[in-house]
C-alpha cells in the first residue's frame, strides 16, 4: 500500500464534527483512491473532493477505537479497475446530516511520490484488507454505511470468531440440548470423530434403535491386511470389477453402459448376434473363448469374422495380420466383407473402436488347428474404411462350423 502518513480532516469534515459533537449522526460512506497530483501550495484542508478520484470501496467494518479515533476497514480490489494507476490520494467520505443525500469529504490523505500502482484485473488480481484511522475525538454516534457484498476475513477476525465459538460450545451442557435437536442432517460430514469422543461417552445403553446388519451405503471396512473386506458379510457374492449384464438369448439390442460387462454363452452355433447397441465414440474390450472354431482346415475354412449392423459389406474392410508358430512366421493383407477377428482359434482378445473417421478392431488370438505346429499366435487389424456408414448395432460374430463358447464384452468408454 502507498505511504499514507495520516489522515487530515477537510474543513468540512471538521464542521461535520462539531455538529456530531452536539449529537448529530457522524455516519461514514465510503473511502475513494485516486491518482491526483496536488498542484503547489494546496492545502489539504480546503480540498471537498479527490483531484482525481478513480475507484470507490465501501466501507466493511467500523469501529470505534476510544482514543477519540474510529478505524474503517475496506477491500482495495482492481476487479473493476480497467486501466491501472498509482495510489496517491485517499478520502473519506461522510452524510450530511442536514442533507442525508448529500456526501462530504470528510478526512484525506496524500502519498505523492511515495505511491503505489495498482494494475487491472487483466494483470494480476488484487484484494487487500486494509484499516484506515480517522478522528471522532467526542463524537457519541458513529456510524457506517457498511458493504454485505464485500468481505475478506483478517487473522484477527477469525480469532476473535473462533474464541466466541469456543466459549459458546464450552458452556453447553447436556441438559440444554433438547432431546431430538442433533439429527443426521444437521451433522457435517466428518465432524465426529474419534478424537472429539470423550472415553467411554458413548455406551450401549445410550444408543437407540442399532442394528449390527450393515444397511445400504455403509462403508465396507478394511480387514487385518488394510484391503476392503469384500466378504459376504459385507458384499454380495456376484460381485465383479466391471457389472455384468447376461445378454444370452436377448432379441433386441442393449446399450451398454461405461463399466459394464457383456456375456453372452452360446452352443453349436454358426453366427452369435451380439445384441448390442452401439454409437460413433464408443470404445469396447472383448474375450471370445470356444471350442476349436476353425477344425483342422484352416485356409479360409477357418475365418471368423463380426458383421457390423448386423450385416456384410463387399470388399468395404481391409484385414492385416503376422503369425507365429514353432516353424513359420508369416502375414495376410487382404480386403473382406465385414470384421475378421479369427481364424482357427480357440481364444481371441480384441478391441473395438468406433469412431466417424475410424472404425477398427485390433487384437491377437491363438492358431489353432492350422497346423500341427502349435502352439501359434497371430496379431490383426481390420479396418472398417467406409466413414460414412453409421455404425449402430455392435453386430454378429459368425464361425465356420457348429461352435461353442462365451463371449466377454466391456464397454471402456
Amino acid at each position: 500500500m502507498a505511504n499514507f502518513t495520516g489522515t487530515i480532516l477537510t474543513r468540512a469534515g471538521r464542521n461535520l464534527l462539531a455538529k456530531a459533537q452536539t449529537g448529530a449522526t457522524l455516519t461514514f460512506t465510503r473511502v475513494a483512491l485516486g491518482d491526483g497530483i496536488l498542484p503547489s501550495n494546496t492545502n489539504l484542508e480546503d480540498l471537498v473532493s479527490l483531484v482525481s478520484e478513480k475507484v470507490s470501496l465501501p466501507i466493511t467494518r467500523i469501529e470505534v477505537v476510544g482514543d477519540g479515533t474510529v478505524r474503517l476497514r475496506f477491500v482495495l480490489t482492481n476487479e473493476s479497475i480497467e486501466t491501472g494507476f498509482f495510489i496517491r490520494e485517499l478520502g473519506i467520505f461522510a452524510q450530511d446530516p442536514d442533507n442525508p443525500n448529500n456526501e462530504i469529504l470528510y478526512a484525506v490523505s496524500y502519498a505523492g511520490e511515495e505511491a503505489d500502482f495498482i494494475p487491472s484485473p487483466q494483470v494480476i488480481r488484487v484484494e487487500h484488507v486494509i484499516d484506515v484511522y480517522t478522528v471522532i475525538s467526542n463524537a457519541q454516534n458513529v456510524t457506517a454505511v457498511i458493504s454485505d457484498t464485500t468481505a475478506l476475513a483478517t487473522q484477527r477476525d477469525l480469532t476473535e470468531l473462533a474464541n466466541s465459538f469456543n466459549n459458546l460450545i464450552n458452556n453447553i451442557s447436556t441438559d440444554q440440548i433438547q432431546d431430538g435437536a442433533i439429527t443426521t442432517s444437521k451433522i457435517a460430514d466428518f465432524a465426529i470423530t474419534t478424537e472429539k469422543i470423550a472415553d467411554s461417552a458413548v455406551t450401549l445403553s445410550k444408543l437407540a434403535n442399532v442394528s449390527y446388519t450393515p444397511a445400504p451405503n455403509v462403508i465396507v471396512p478394511l480387514n487385518a491386511e488394510g484391503i476392503l473386506d469384500l466378504s459376504a458379510t459385507y458384499v454380495k457374492s456376484n460381485v465383479y470389477t466391471f457389472r455384468r449384464v447376461d445378454l444370452t438369448g436377448a432379441t433386441s439390442d442393449y446399450e451398454l453402459q461405461v463399466g459394464e460387462e457383456a456375456y453372452i454363452e452360446f452352443s453349436n452355433a454358426t453366427s452369435v448376434p451380439l445384441r448390442i447397441a452401439t454409437s460413433s465414440g464408443t470404445y469396447y474390450e472383448c474375450d471370445l473363448v470356444c471350442s476349436n472354431a476353425g477344425g483342422t482346415s484352416g485356409g479360409a475354412h477357418g475365418e471368423i469374422f463380426l458383421l457390423p449392423n448386423n450385416v456384410t459389406y463387399s470388399n468395404a474392410f481391409v484385414f492385416t495380420a503376422v503369425y507365429r508358430d514353432e516353424i513359420n512366421f508369416s502375414s495376410d493383407y487382404y480386403s473382406c466383407f465385414a470384421f475378421r477377428i479369427g481364424w482357427a482359434f480357440i481364444q481371441s482378445h480384441f478391441k473395438i473402436m468406433n469412431f466417424t473417421q475410424v472404425k477398427s478392431i485390433i487384437g491377437y488370438y491363438n492358431v489353432w488347428g492350422v497346423t500341427v505346429n502349435y502352439p501359434g499366435i497371430a496379431a490383426f487389424a481390420t479396418n472398417w474404411r467406409d466413414t460414412t456408414t453409421p455404425w449402430t448395432s455392435l453386430g454378429t460374430i459368425t464361425f465356420p462350423q457348429s461352435t461353442s463358447g462365451y463371449i466377454l464384452i466391456r464397454r471402456l468408454r
